[in-house]
């Protein structure tokens, strides 16, 4: 068994495949391994855990006889999440690209325990790293924390988070800090973790395994600088918003399962307080250096106002 932390929740994979190792699949996951002493001495809890098992151990069945949830498409596969009836289970399908068989997944207690069955083919990657991923964001709603679709900038001990529709030019614009503004580094480029601290009202971003078409997983994390909403324009102004339109603007980012209404309140209360508490702007921006200026200063000043 292998256990991972990322951000501030655990999870742990195991399998009845010989010799199995999840961060060799998946080697993005290895800054993120907990040493099991680490984790028997600190007496950590597991947001969830995941068996992977071969294909040949799953039962045929009728999925038809399942209610469907929610279908949708990502990276061209096609996931459908299913509700076992009667119970707090679900099933999920994933028809991967370059697969003509379809994956399947059952979670239990709500998405706390799961079993997932790979076909030993090129595909198992993708769909493993993609089930973590989901699980991972269904399991912590409930904890003050959020999967974000965002870019994120370290810089002098602060997260900056990059926001948008998907084409926007986060990746753009984060490249655009770290070529023209000295001390950036990329901290995630796009599945960050925000965690709100309801004692302090700080809120956290951190690192993760999942990071789009840019390698970068980093175990690091910083209080949240600001979070920025993106817009192309043929010109460069920031403005900060107000709570009711912080709310609307970061609430579209975060990953979310609507269908089930206690891990939709979850993110809903996280979003609140995050809107709430820390900057949010909206920048009508061009590609260019002094849209990363412009953006920079603004809220460095309004930071040490």
């Amino acid at each position: 068994a292998q256990v991972y932390q990322v951000g501030p929740h655990l999870f742990g994979t195991s399998s009845t495949i010989p010799h199995w190792k999840t961060e060799e699949l998946i080697p993005s996951l290895k800054p993120f391994l907990l040493s099991l002493d680490t984790y028997k001495e600190k007496e950590l809890k597991i947001a969830f855990s995941l068996a992977i098992q071969p294909e040949s151990e799953a039962q045929e069945e009728d999925h038809a006889k399942y209610r469907s949830l929610i279908e949708f498409e990502w990276e061209s596969a096609t996931c459908r999440i299913s509700v076992i009836p009667d119970t707090d289970s679900y099933l999920i399908t994933i028809l991967a690209p370059n697969d003509p068989k379809e994956y399947t997944a059952y979670f239990f207690y709500g998405f706390t325990k799961g079993i997932l069955f790979l076909h030993a083919t090129e595909a198992d990657a993708f769909v493993l790293n993609n089930i973590l991923m989901m699980i991972y964001a269904f399991n912590t709603a409930c904890s003050d924390t959020v999967l974000m679709h965002a870019s994120v900038i370290k810089k002098d001990g602060k997260g900056y988070l990059f926001q948008g529709k998907s084409g926007t030019g986060k990746s753009t614009h984060s490249g655009l800090w770290l070529k023209h503004i000295p001390g950036c580094e990329l901290l995630n480029d796009d599945n960050p973790i925000v965690h709100f601290n309801r004692k302090t009202g700080e809120a956290t971003v951190y690192g993760s395994p999942w990071s789009g078409k840019t390698p970068c997983y980093k175990n690091d994390s910083v209080p949240v600088g600001a979070f920025v909403r993106l817009e192309q324009a043929p010109m460069n102004e920031i403005q900060r918003e107000s709570p009711a339109r912080a709310f609307a603007s970061l609430l579209p980012s975060c990953s979310n399962l609507k269908e089930v209404r206690e891990l939709n309140n979850g993110v809903i209360e996280t979003v609140k307080y995050l809107a709430a508490h820390t900057p949010v702007y909206f920048l009508k921006c061009l590609p260019d250096k002094e849209a990363a200026e412009v953006c920079f200063n603004t809220i460095k000043q309004q930071a040490t106002s």
